[in-house]
C-alpha cells in the first residue's frame, strides 16, 4: 500500500513538472498561446471533413461509410471497400488506428493497388473519428466492443476458407496485443506497428527495477563498491528512459482539468506537434518546414473526425453525441484510454463473448503454434504476429520492448525494425512500404518466410524470427 501511495505521489509530481515544462515550451518556444487558426487552414479543414466524413459519398475511391451497432446501443463507424459483397474476396484485413487518429491514418495503405483484391475494413475506435464514445474505457468496454465488431465482420465478409489479418497501430496495437493474447480465435495473423505487448513491457520494467533495487540495497552496506552502484544505475537506465518517453501519460493522468488543458492548450498545440511528426516535417525535434494549410487541415480532419456539417446532414448516420466532440476534436474523450486501465487491467469477458469465441473453430495457426500445455507467460500472444518498430520511434525504449520478447510470441511470428522509421509508420514512406509488403505477405498465405520478402532491403532489420 505504501508503495502504491509512493508511486501515485511520484506520478502526480512528475506529471505536474512535465505539464509546467510543456506549457513553457508551447508558450516561449512556439508562441502557441498567441496563435490562432488561419482562414486558409479552416477552409482546408472543412474541405477535408467534407471529403472524408460525408457519409453520402466515397471517403476513398471504392470505399463506403458503414456503421456497426453494439449491444449497448452505441455504434462504431468504419469504411470498407467491396462494392458488392456477393463477389467478396477470400481474405479480409481489418485496420485499427491509434491515438489521436481515425481510420484516415490508413488512407495510403487502403488505396494500395496490391491490396484491392481483398476486403479492407478500417474502423474508428470507440470515442474516435465517427464512432460513439463509451461511459468507461476499461477492458470490459473497449475489448468487448472490438471483439463484437471483429466477429460481425467475420460473419459478413469472411469465407469459411478465408483468412483474417488484423493490422494495428499505436493504441490499436495495444488493443490488438491484448486480443491476440486473450481472444486468439479472432484472427489468423496480427500486425502490430508502433506498439508493445503490455504484459511483457510491465514484466521487463519490473524485473529491471527489482534488480536495481537489490543492487542498491547491497551497495548501502558496502558504499565503497562504486562498481555495484554503477551497475544498479545502468540496470535502471532503461526504466528511466521509458518513464521519460512516457511523460505525457503522467500528464494525462493528472486531475481532469489539468489533463484536458494539456490536450487542448495553445490552440491544440500538442495535436499539432503530433501532426508535424506524423507528416515528417518535425524530425528529431527540429522543424524542417511549416505544414501547409492543406496538410494541417487534412491532419486535423484525421484527428477530429466529422464536423458539424457532416453530423447534422440529413443523410448522416452519425450520433448527435459527436457534436460535443467537435469543440475539442474529441481530445477529452480520447485521453480516457490512458486513464481507465485498458493497458493492463484484467478483462472479465461477458458470457456472450465467451460463447461467441468458443463457437469459432480453432485455426491451424493458433492451435498448433501456442502449444498444448505451454501458453507462455501472462499476456503472451497466442497467434502469429509481426511487430514492426521504427528505429526512431521515441515512444518506446527498445531495451525494454524487445527484452525477452521471444517468450511472448508463437511460431510464425517476427519482430522487425524499419531503419528510417518513426512512430507513424502507416504514413511514412519507408514504414508504409514495409507495412504494405508485410500485409500482402500475410494475406497471401505466407507461402515463404517474411524475411525473404525483405531480402536486399537494408533499411529493414529482423530482430526476432520464430
Amino acid at each position: 500500500m505504501l508503495g502504491d501511495i509512493a508511486w501515485r505521489s511520484f506520478g502526480f509530481a512528475y506529471g505536474m513538472l512535465n505539464l509546467g515544462l510543456m506549457v513553457g515550451v508551447a508558450a516561449i518556444r512556439d508562441g502557441a498561446f498567441t496563435k490562432g487558426t488561419s482562414k486558409e487552414e479552416k477552409e482546408a479543414l472543412q474541405a477535408a471533413q467534407a471529403k472524408y466524413w460525408d457519409v453520402s459519398q466515397e471517403p476513398l475511391p471504392g470505399f463506403s461509410h458503414k456503421f456497426f451497432k453494439l449491444k449497448n446501443g452505441k455504434q462504431l463507424h468504419y469504411v470498407v471497400n467491396p462494392a458488392n459483397s456477393a463477389t467478396r474476396a477470400r481474405n479480409v484485413a481489418i485496420f485499427i488506428h491509434g491515438f489521436p487518429d481515425s481510420y484516415l491514418v490508413w488512407r495510403q495503405l487502403l488505396q494500395s493497388p496490391n491490396l484491392q483484391s481483398h476486403v479492407l475494413i478500417a474502423v474508428d475506435l470507440p470515442g474516435f473519428g465517427g464512432s460513439d464514445g463509451l461511459k468507461h474505457y476499461g477492458p470490459e468496454e473497449v475489448l468487448e466492443a472490438l471483439t463484437a465488431f471483429i466477429l460481425a465482420m467475420q460473419e459478413q465478409y469472411l469465407r469459411s476458407e478465408g483468412k483474417l489479418v488484423m493490422v494495428t497501430h499505436d493504441w490499436g496495437g495495444i488493443v490488438g496485443a491484448r486480443l491476440a493474447s486473450e481472444a486468439k480465435q479472432l484472427a489468423h495473423h496480427w500486425i502490430l506497428a508502433g506498439a508493445v505487448i503490455p504484459k511483457q513491457l510491465e514484466y521487463t520494467a519490473n524485473t529491471h527495477a527489482a534488480s536495481a533495487k537489490q543492487m542498491l540495497h547491497t551497495w548501502t552496506r558496502t558504499p565503497l563498491n562504486t562498481r555495484l552502484l554503477k551497475n544498479a544505475l545502468a540496470t535502471l537506465s532503461a526504466v528511466r528512459s521509458q518513464i521519460g518517453r512516457s511523460f505525457y501519460i503522467f500528464i494525462f493522468n493528472l486531475p481532469w482539468p489539468l489533463a484536458t488543458f494539456f490536450a487542448t492548450m495553445g490552440n491544440f498545440w500538442l495535436v499539432r506537434i503530433m501532426h508535424s511528426v506524423a507528416a515528417g516535417v518535425l524530425v528529431k525535434g527540429k522543424l524542417t518546414r511549416p505544414m501547409t494549410p492543406a496538410e494541417a487541415g487534412e491532419f486535423m480532419a484525421q484527428t477530429g473526425g466529422p464536423g458539424t456539417a457532416q453530423i447534422t446532414a440529413s443523410s448522416a448516420a452519425y450520433s448527435d453525441e459527436l457534436l460535443d466532440r467537435t469543440r475539442d476534436y474529441g481530445m477529452r474523450e480520447k485521453i480516457h484510454y490512458y486513464r481507465e486501465g485498458l493497458l493492463l487491467s484484467p478483462w472479465e469477458k461477458s458470457l456472450e463473448t465467451v460463447v461467441a469465441l468458443s463457437e469459432i473453430p480453432p485455426n491451424a495457426h493458433s492451435s498448433s503454434a501456442s502449444g498444448l500445455f505451454d501458453d507462455g507467460p501472462p499476456g503472451a500472444l497466442k497467434v502469429p504476429a509481426t511487430l514492426i518498430h521504427g528505429k526512431d520511434d521515441s515512444a518506446f525504449e527498445t531495451k525494454l520492448a524487445f527484452e525477452g520478447l521471444s517468450d511472448y510470441l508463437v511460431k510464425g511470428s517476427q519482430v522487425l525494425v524499419v531503419g528510417e522509421g518513426g512512430h507513424w509508420l502507416p504514413l511514412e514512406k519507408g514504414g508504409g512500404r514495409v507495412m504494405e509488403e508485410t500485409l500482402v505477405w500475410a494475406l497471401n498465405e505466407e507461402t515463404k518466410p517474411l524475411k525473404r520478402v525483405f531480402e536486399g532491403q537494408a533499411d529493414v532489420k529482423f530482430v526476432l524470427e520464430k
